[in-house]
């Protein structure tokens, strides 16, 4: 399939993919030669085969993964928020339905991701092939892949709990006397130990348990077991055994040799060392049509900024009781190609064709069309006015400000009028908006997904300053919807009073959620 990149088979089968105890041996020269290589491979299988530090899946594992698209229920998406009580407004989709979308775009993984108003970011690209990146890579490596900072391999032992340490054990001291007076009982399995500082109550981070629940070592017991024998370099390997000090204990790590780090590994590099480019997950975009496009309607959506795919496979994918006609504006050149395809027709068309959707016994498929202009000016296309006050359902996820440099082109909004984030916000977003409520038909939706970024300390107003814009054309507020950031690690995290972290939570079966919003708006005239 064209311009589809498949399984990440070079980096799995090559010889930098190690298993974990073999990192654990490494000395910190043989650690920094495994990293430097590490790069290279990575590197190579990018430029050669297409494939970013993903895992990627075969054409027909995509096929068989999109056949269970039209008929998942997405329904059961909708959830209570339990600080607000109000009915469905909280999205959650722990699914990946559709995720393998981000095949059909490698460069995805090229786009910097700017932190300041300055334009000068770097991206997951840059981190195996810009030399001056080798120590920022090498310092990341020991963290997510020696000390496991995902837990990939190696979980944490708790007390008096056979089930997450193989015994049941009150204390650290009990559970590595029984470790090695005992070792039949741990045939395959091996130990790391963990460096955390003293605290009281929740452990801060991505998983709400009391720090005195995990078995742990104090550095006395540390230095005991080291000086009789039993423990090892590899056990220790992780912090600097000759510098313990009393404020630290030594969480003990269960994990079971022979595992390889990829394709797990590849974790790190997808949310590790940077925060990536992300897709919208194509079946929220589903659930999204389906919730406000009615059973039996032909409907046009038009989506202002395409972006990598996830929403036209979830219009694609719309049931069969409803039709539907994608129209997606994009100026970013790298997702077309000089025959007149793009990245979004072969996205639609292996939906289309390859997918039992395809098959006109069982139904019609849906249309699209996508246009190489920005969304602030394609307006000026007569073709697309044609859609003027026919649309019935305008939904994106518009670029936030710089954050996020798709492309080098000087048509990207944010080269075009990110000098400061008022002339974006005039520029760009303003015209962008004042379209999307022109092309509505009376009762269309517009559904808004924005959420504030944060530069410097401060918050820039992308919610507020898009609800302005969007009711200084006319149309109603109708609700706002959440939808809880589930699939990335980051992005729950709690303090040690419990209370998450990030502006925007929700809290769904005594859970809290990280959300974006999405502003739904309605035109009555």
């Amino acid at each position: 399939m064209k311009n589809l990149y498949e399984r990440n088979e070079y980096v799995i089968n090559s010889d930098v993919n190690v298993c974990f105890e073999q990192l654990l041996n490494m000395d910190e020269t043989q650690f920094r030669e495994w990293v430097v290589k590490l790069r290279k491979v990575i590197k190579h299988s990018w430029d050669t085969f297409g494939c970013p530090p993903r895992t990627g899946k075969n054409v027909k594992e995509i096929v068989d993964k999109w056949n269970e698209i039209e008929n998942f229920p997405v329904h059961k998406f909708t959830h209570t928020d339990e600080l607000e009580s109000f009915s469905n407004d909280v999205i959650i989709n722990k699914s990946r339905l559709g995720s393998e979308v981000d095949q059909f775009f490698e460069n995805m993984f090229k786009t910097r991701i700017n932190y300041t108003e300055n334009d000068n970011g770097y991206s997951i690209y840059d981190l195996v092939s810009d030399p001056n990146r080798e120590d920022q890579v090498y310092r990341g490596s020991l963290r997510h892949f020696r000390r496991d900072s995902f837990y990939s391999h190696a979980l944490s032992t708790i007390k008096n709990s056979a089930k997450y340490s193989v015994i049941s054990a009150e204390s650290g001291e009990q559970w590595i006397e029984t470790f090695f007076k005992n070792p039949e009982i741990f045939s395959g399995k091996d130990f790391l130990l963990e460096e955390v500082t003293i605290r009281d109550g929740l452990n801060s981070g991505y998983f709400q348990i009391e720090q005195s629940d995990i078995l742990q070592l104090t550095c006395d017991q540390v230095k005991k077991y080291i000086d009789c024998g039993w423990l090892q370099y590899r056990h220790y390997s992780t912090f600097d055994v000759e510098n313990m000090s009393d404020d630290k204990v030594y969480s003990i790590r269960l994990y079971s040799k022979g595992k390889k780090i990829f394709p797990s590994g590849f974790k790190a590099f997808r949310i590790g060392y940077i925060q990536p480019a992300v897709n919208f997950p194509p079946g929220t975009a589903k659930y999204l049509y389906e919730r406000y496009i009615p059973t039996g309607s032909k409907a046009t959506i038009y989506d202002p900024s395409s972006g990598w795919g996830g929403r036209i496979l979830g219009a694609m994918s719309v049931r069969d009781d409803r039709t539907i006609h994608y129209i997606g504006t994009d100026p970013n050149p790298d997702n077309f190609f000089d025959d007149g395809t793009s990245r979004y027709s072969n996205v639609a068309e292996f939906y289309n064709t390859k997918t039992y959707r395809g098959n006109t016994f069982f139904s019609d498929t849906n249309t699209y069309e996508v246009y190489q202009l920005g969304s602030e000016v394609i307006h000026k296309n007569e073709n697309f006015m044609k859609y003027r006050g026919e649309v019935d359902l305008v939904f994106t996820s518009p670029p936030y400000f710089n954050r996020e440099a798709y492309s080098e082109d000087e048509n990207q909004s944010y080269k075009k009028y990110g000098s400061s984030y008022e002339s974006w916000r005039d520029g760009f977003l303003k015209p962008t908006l004042q379209t999307c409520c022109d092309m509505l038909k009376c009762g269309g939706y517009l559904l808004w997904n924005i959420a504030d970024i944060l530069i410097k300390n401060d918050y820039l107003p992308l919610e507020e300053d898009s609800k302005n814009f969007i009711e200084q054309n006319g149309l109603v507020f109708v609700e706002k919807l959440k939808m809880a950031m589930e699939g990335m690690p980051g992005q729950n995290r709690v303090g040690s009073d419990g209370i998450p972290k990030c502006k925007n939570y929700c809290k769904v079966n005594d859970r809290y959620y990280k959300y974006e919003p999405i502003y739904v708006f309605r035109k009555d005239k």
